[in-house]
């Protein structure tokens, strides 16, 4: 038997251009259908031009609502949706007086980035300042980075740069103040006591209890033996033999000098990767660096837009698919691209799902087989990045890894949030690995190749 299904009059009516029945059939649930007979219509009429405009804004397709701002004007959209197309479309002069009308933050730093983008550093920098003066607070410090940066390659401002010593002194402020060290070694008599306490605050510090004990011991052996009774010159001992343990700990990024040199990022979800990825590629990236990312976290669709917006941050190209497609051939595709393309760098992030171990650790093993495909020699770099904030919890996770893939330098993130700052030594000591890079604050530039020696003097004061 053959069904004939009967238009409704909704249909009929839509399908002779009828509004009302347009906007019905979209109230229905009908849009493909609505569109449809809406791009019959809509160049030749206006009512039904803002109509299809409105839809093409909401869904991104900002190109195909272009047409109808040549045709109509101002008559569709509203300014800010007018702005946006035209940005989209490249038509600045018109995005920028579109956006000028609205006047709200989104706007105004929109105006600054199409001006600066086109090299008006000055006109850039007058409306990131109007900006800021309206900026969300969870917006300005990324602004007042952008402010300083464009006053810097304007000349208007000298670039003062911390050294690493006192980044890394910021960075371990918060474990200073929780286990402080300087009171204990202040002019303190040096006797059991003073030992006993001494003890309890490396422990504090997360440097790890058998660590702790051995090397209070040690210095309560080398006090008794040099008759030493100032607690100043017992710090200065702790001191050296902290660098000591962490003098083969030390370690430098090792990218060789060639093209498609990859490095994997691997680690937990939540422990900074994707953030260490993006600051890395931007600095790369200033040497003179080509960077490609890849994103290979596809089991979330936040990891996949997190590196995108660290991506544009840097100014770097990425490879990316859907939530949910095979790492390994994310991976694939990028590295293909990087050896056609001529990248100097690629910088893959992976996913870090501890509570499904074994698929973890075949999906791990799978992307380095595939990079291997290309060039035996590959990752140059596996970098473990851990969270500082964790402390000694890491170095479990950090074994998980470690059986999945050669790890051959570690990150560790977040050091600045952290009051158990001393874990470097425990992370040091039980897992053997060169620690290349410390994270010690938010700005692009905190990402900092790690020095042994500054981090006990800023840790023990």
């Amino acid at each position: 038997m053959v069904f004939f299904w009967k238009k409704s009059e909704t249909e009929k009516k839509a399908e002779k251009g009828d509004k009302g029945a347009i906007l019905e059939l979209i109230r229905q649930g009908k849009k493909d259908k609505a569109i449809k007979i809406l791009k019959k219509y809509a160049l030749e009429r206006e009512d039904l031009a803002e109509v299809l405009f409105d839809i093409y804004v909401r869904e991104g397709k900002l190109a195909d609502a272009y047409p109808f701002i040549r045709k109509f004007g101002e008559k569709v959209g509203t300014a800010k949706d007018r702005a946006r197309v035209y940005h989209a479309v490249g038509d600045y002069d018109n995005a920028i007086k579109e956006y000028q009308k609205v006047g709200d933050f989104e706007s105004l730093y929109a105006i600054g980035k199409i001006y600066e983008q086109l090299g008006n550093l000055n006109k850039a920098l007058e409306y990131y300042e109007r900006a800021l003066k309206i900026a969300p607070y969870d917006k300005k410090e990324e602004l007042e980075e952008k402010i300083h940066s464009l006053k810097v390659r304007l000349g208007l401002v000298e670039e003062k740069k911390e050294s690493f010593v006192e980044k890394i002194k910021k960075g371990l402020q918060k474990t200073r103040e929780a286990v402080e060290f300087g009171i204990l070694f202040r002019g303190r008599k040096v006797d059991e006591e003073f030992f006993e306490q001494l003890e309890e605050l490396l422990v504090k510090a997360d440097i790890g209890v058998k660590t702790a004990v051995q090397l209070t011991e040690e210095l309560r052996k080398e006090a008794i033996r040099k008759n030493i009774k100032n607690a100043e010159h017992i710090k200065e001992l702790l001191k050296k033999k902290l660098k000591q343990l962490l003098k083969n700990c030390q370690g430098e990024l090792n990218i060789p000098d060639k093209k498609a040199a990859v490095v994997l990022f691997v680690g937990v979800n939540g422990s900074g990767k994707t953030t260490t990825i993006g600051k890395l590629a931007y600095q790369l990236k200033e040497k003179g660096k080509k960077v490609l990312l890849v994103a290979a976290d596809t089991f979330r669709a936040a990891a996949i837009e997190q590196l995108e917006v660290w991506a544009q941050r840097a100014g770097v190209d990425i490879v990316k698919k859907h939530e949910g497609a095979d790492p390994a051939s994310v991976v694939y595709e990028g590295v293909k691209k990087a050896k056609e393309e001529g990248y100097d760098i690629v910088l893959v992030d992976t996913a870090g799902r501890l509570h499904t171990k074994e698929p973890l650790i075949n999906e791990l093993r799978k992307i380095r087989k595939v990079i291997k495909k290309f060039d035996e020699k590959e990752p140059s770099e596996t970098l473990l990045v851990l969270d500082a904030t964790v402390g000694q919890n890491s170095i479990q996770q950090a074994k998980v890894f470690k059986e999945a893939v050669d790890i051959s330098g570690i990150v560790i993130t977040k050091l600045d949030g952290s009051a158990k700052g001393g874990a470097i030594v425990a992370i040091c000591r039980e897992l053997k690995i060169p620690i290349k890079l410390v994270g010690v604050g938010e700005k692009i530039e905190d990402l900092q190749p790690f020095n042994a020696d500054a981090y006990v003097d800023a840790l023990i004061g």
